[in-house]
């Protein structure tokens, strides 16, 4: 079906229709499907990490209006095959996730694969931002605070698009894009070319669907509940990871635990770039089987453990020394 643009004019004295007028509007929403990239307008808010350079229209600049149409026509088209809608930052206050970050005024709080970066909204992309930003657009998903934010920057002069899944925490954390179809068509964009997509696009092109081991999301977990006990119970041989233990409230969660006392169970669950983690009360008996849940995302985690190579080293090894809790002796 072809898209279909709406283009409305508001007056204050009257409402006028002229067929050969191409204006460009304030308000803009593309639908094809359920698909949808929309304009959001919330001028009254603060203005946040902003640069304001005139467009250009000339071939060779970095970024312009008809480079932004065509990632936003580029857009609609993807985010119908995702089967999910997207609002897009017009550049006037804020665009807001499901986790109440705010954009670009947050900006001063992302950290980029896992490192501190600034960044800039700037049209023009040419601005003195670690990553400066010229387009915005971000998905809230059905359940709690998840979204998927996308930030079209570029970086270096060259482009990149980082993707923010981040539910909690003071930090932003953003990572370049596993997406191969939004890699390529930025690129083709920014670069004036057609746009190639690739075969397999539908498997690769959500972000949140990659899993990671679970035996290193329980080492994460039990780095951040409590490291000392963790790694001495490794190094004596005592930690033990399992898969299939849990029932009832922890039924399909994988699980951390020095087996025996049920206060050492960590269970946990991997949903895309989100994992909960749940423990038993320690206020109340197990046999009450009331648990504390919180949630993390992989991001985060890995920010925190999992960044240069002397890191990852070690948390490898722990890995490795994970024991199935088949295995332990009664």
């Amino acid at each position: 079906m072809k898209k279909i643009i709406k283009i409305i004019l508001v007056g204050t004295a009257m409402l006028t229709l002229t067929a050969c007028q191409n204006h460009k509007k304030s308000a803009i929403t593309k639908q094809t499907g359920v698909g949808k990239v929309q304009k959001t307008t919330n001028s009254n808010d603060d203005k946040g990490n902003r640069t304001f350079v005139s467009d250009s229209n000339a071939s060779d600049s970095t970024w312009n209006s008809e480079k932004q149409d065509k990632l936003d026509d580029f857009l609609d088209d993807w985010a119908t095959t995702m089967n999910q809608e997207y609002e897009k930052y017009d550049g006037d206050g804020q665009i807001t996730t499901a986790a109440g970050e705010k954009f670009p005024r947050d900006f001063n709080r992302v950290y980029v694969n896992g490192q501190k970066a600034s960044l800039s909204y700037d049209p023009s992309g040419k601005g003195n931002a670690d990553y400066n930003v010229v387009a915005i657009y971000n998905y809230d998903k059905d359940e709690g605070a998840s979204h998927i934010t996308y930030f079209f920057a570029f970086h270096k002069n060259q482009p990149i698009v980082l993707v923010d899944e981040t539910t909690n925490g003071d930090k932003v954390m953003a990572k370049e894009t596993e997406n191969r179809d939004l890699i390529n068509g930025f690129n083709s964009i920014a670069a004036g070319q057609n746009i190639e997509k690739s075969s397999d696009s539908k498997s690769k092109s959500n972000d949140s669907s990659s899993v990671e081991n679970p035996k290193l999301i329980g080492v994460f977990v039990g780095l951040l509940k409590d490291g000392d006990w963790f790694k001495d119970n490794l190094n004596n041989g005592h930690m033990y990871f399992s898969d299939d233990s849990g029932y009832g409230k922890t039924k399909g969660y994988d699980c951390i635990t020095t087996g025996g006392d049920p206060q050492s169970y960590y269970w946990f669950k991997q949903d895309g770039n989100n994992i909960t983690v749940k423990y038993n009360d320690h206020d109340h008996s197990p046999a009450e089987g009331i648990y504390k849940t919180e949630h993390y995302t992989i991001d985060r985690l890995k920010s925190d453990y999992y960044v240069n190579s002397g890191q990852k080293d070690e948390v490898n090894g722990y890995v490795d020394a994970l024991k199935s809790l088949d295995d332990k002796d009664d």
